[in-house]
């Protein structure tokens, strides 16, 4: 596929050039399809090269230019803040505070987008590309220069944080009118997503520009389907993968599997974060003295070390307890190897987990939803745990594969 891609994330390597594996994992297909791709990060820009969407190594970025700089002296003077300090005013939410947030963003879009302007230089505007992941400052760099170059095809995507308003109340005023009004594409990535950005931008965006689109997650179809170790080991395995953080909740689970009195079950969780020892050490206090319950807390894998541990060990459930979500990554990949699942009816887990694929519960329950969506979820009958198993892979394989998904992101490189 010929073309250049210019892929703006703010995210997706580190200060010290690790890789985000949630923002990485489209890699491999960009760099399939497109003659080359080039990253512009909040800490540097970077030509990848091959071997680069393995992860195998850190990326080192180059800050070309004083764009920082730059940026810092022209905030001030864009007129686009000023709009939005008037949008705040009218709205009545102008107060110093809010415009310190704003210009905070606009400085870190600006840089960014100063940097893509360098990558610009020398390629063929009707065969680029500008994607954005997050309709943050990085979507508003992207739109920046997609103004200066009408040719190029700039396409940007909206997830939860950077569209929720409940999760950041000033969303309306974080240049979502210059965004709508320069992007070729607006892509949210749930219905429930589209919803929340429409409340605020209903008459300020070309609607035949915004589309529902899920993020995806990477990796072919499995081919075949582990049967589930309830039924052939006699003990119920659930898997779980998220950071140790307030939204997470992954107390609710420890508590939830704490007042379990099936038969015996192996818990095993992915992820770690700025609350590991606190949940450590509730999990030590709540879980180790039960004879029935087995508790494993992994740490932090990267993405080839989640796979394997999918293709490897089987599992029977995977349960989510956040108090927030978009359309889980997580979920997904459990799915793409037929877990079927339990999660709270938040975001937009309510359109990826139907009744045929799992279980929701009621997020104000917490701990009681948990356990009571896990005793439903051991009392199936094997025939329907296993056609809920078939449910879960053919519901990732036709709508949440990325290889499948990408291609209607791009559609003139598809």
């Amino acid at each position: 596929m010929p073309g250049t891609l210019i892929y703006l994330s703010n995210c997706a390597i580190s200060a010290d050039g690790r890789q985000n594996p949630f923002m990485m994992q489209e890699l491999p297909w960009l760099m399939a399809h497109f003659d080359r791709v080039m990253m512009v990060s909040y800490y540097g820009v970077r030509t990848l090269m091959p071997g680069d969407e393995r992860g195998e190594r850190p990326f080192t970025a180059v800050r070309p230019g004083l764009a920082g700089l730059r940026a810092l002296l022209k905030t001030p003077f864009t007129a686009d803040v000023w709009r939005e300090l008037k949008h705040m005013r009218r709205d009545g939410v102008l107060t110093p505070g809010n415009a310190l947030r704003l210009l905070a963003f606009t400085q870190r879009g600006l840089k960014m987008h100063y940097w893509t302007e360098r990558l610009l230089r020398g390629v063929v505007e009707a065969h680029t590309t500008l994607y954005s992941c997050w309709m943050s400052f990085d979507g508003y760099a992207a739109a920046l220069s997609k103004r200066k170059h009408p040719r190029v095809r700039c396409v940007i995507r909206g997830h939860a944080y950077d569209v929720d308003t409940e999760r950041f109340a000033k969303n309306p005023y974080m240049m979502k009118r210059r965004i709508a009004a320069e992007a070729d594409g607006l892509y949210l990535i749930s219905r429930t997503a589209r919803a929340q950005f429409m409340s605020y931008m209903r008459g300020h965006v070309d609607e035949r520009k915004v589309h529902v689109l899920a993020m995806g997650s990477s990796g072919m179809p499995v081919d075949r389907l582990r049967e589930p170790p309830l039924y052939t080991q006699g003990v119920l395995r659930v898997v779980s993968c998220a950071m140790f953080n307030p939204i997470k909740q992954v107390d609710v689970l420890v508590r939830a599997l704490s007042r379990w009195q099936g038969g015996p079950l192996c818990w095993t969780h992915i992820g770690a974060g700025a609350e590991e020892a606190k949940v450590r050490a509730l999990a030590s206090e709540l879980l180790d003295p039960k004879e029935n319950v087995i508790c494993e807390l992994l740490g932090e894998l990267d993405g080839a070390h989640v796979q394997r541990l999918y293709d490897t060990r089987p599992f029977d459930v995977f349960i989510n307890t956040s108090r927030k979500e978009g359309v889980p990554v997580s979920i997904m990949e459990a799915m793409r190897h037929g877990i079927p699942v339990i999660a709270p009816r938040v975001g937009g887990i309510p359109e990826l987990v139907t009744p045929d694929v799992g279980f929701l519960y009621a997020p104000e329950r917490g701990e009681e939803g948990v356990l009571e969506a896990l005793n439903h979820f051991a009392a199936l009958p094997r025939e329907e745990a296993e056609a809920m198993r078939r449910a879960a892979k053919r519901r990732w394989d036709e709508g949440y594969c990325s290889a499948s998904l990408l291609p209607k992101l791009f559609p003139r490189q598809s």
